[in-house]
């Protein structure tokens, strides 16, 4: 990319259509506040990477991100809404879960709080807060990474995903390899049990796809590109299709993508 130095809002307009091509730059002082501006419009300027409005027909999913215990309310999860809206009230009948054992707990969003105001109605893009009807023995069930969901879902400890392994100096990737996974809220360890070299995509050097290792089984180093069947080593979670994912270990750094999960023994 060529820097570009911004000087006035005319630039930023310029800049905006040329972003794969041009690099931005704009002088800033502390002291003077000169620039800042300009900064601030060029940061509002910038497009969005997600565009939610485009989810709000799609179920009520709220991803749970901590928990409080509020004398005279009750349990209350903060997190975001990151599909779907929800009117809460006592018949916003919502399913919690998973827990551990693998089920969702059904209860009511008695109410709902964004930026410390209460409202009736929260939507997709939006992070709030949401106060669940349960009791002493179910608020003990509740944890990070959760999900809020409005319709009854399953649970899976397994999932099939495409994954890249971007960086991991001197190591091999084999079947029953331990990283430890990011899905959304979701961060568990998980093991591979299954790794299956995928198809040659056009453009990507052969350099770049899984390999055979000694004992003919698929082994996988910086830049390989496989399909890798996980299982988490702990409890089952909420997991669907198209989620992107993170795996680390150590100094091994990957990316993937979630394609489907195995219906063996779905967890309700």
């Amino acid at each position: 990319k060529m820097p570009f130095e911004i000087k006035s809002e005319q630039d930023i307009e310029k800049v905006m259509g040329k972003m794969n091509t041009l690099a931005p730059m704009i002088t800033t002082s502390c002291v003077t506040g000169q620039g800042m501006d300009l900064l601030q419009k060029m940061l509002f300027a910038l497009p969005k990477r997600r565009k939610h409005e485009k989810k709000v027909e799609r179920p009520f999913e709220f991803l749970v991100e901590d928990i409080f215990n509020v004398p005279g309310v009750g349990s209350v999860v903060s997190g975001f809404v990151n599909a779907g809206q929800l009117s809460v009230g006592s018949n916003a009948h919502v399913y919690v879960g998973p827990t551990d054992d693998g089920t969702f707990i059904k209860t009511v969003a008695k109410s709902a709080h964004i930026a410390r105001i209460s409202t009736n109605h929260v939507t997709c893009g939006q992070n709030a807060c949401l106060a669940l009807a349960l009791s002493k023995d179910l608020r003990k069930k509740l944890r990070r990474g959760m999900v809020v969901l409005k319709e009854s879902a399953s649970s899976t400890k397994e999932f099939e995903a495409e994954i890249c392994v971007l960086k991991g100096v001197g190591t091999t990737i084999r079947k029953s390899y331990q990283a430890y996974v990011h899905i959304l809220n979701v961060r568990q360890s998980a093991y591979a049990r299954k790794i299956e070299i995928v198809k040659a995509v056009p453009g990507i050097p052969s350099s770049h796809t899984a390999q055979y290792g000694e004992d003919n089984e698929v082994v996988l180093r910086p830049g390989s590109r496989a399909k890798v069947r996980f299982e988490f080593a702990q409890r089952p979670e909420y997991i669907r299709p198209g989620m992107r994912m993170l795996f680390r270990d150590g100094r091994v750094r990957g990316v993937g993508l979630v394609t489907a999960i195995p219906t063996v023994d779905p967890v309700r």
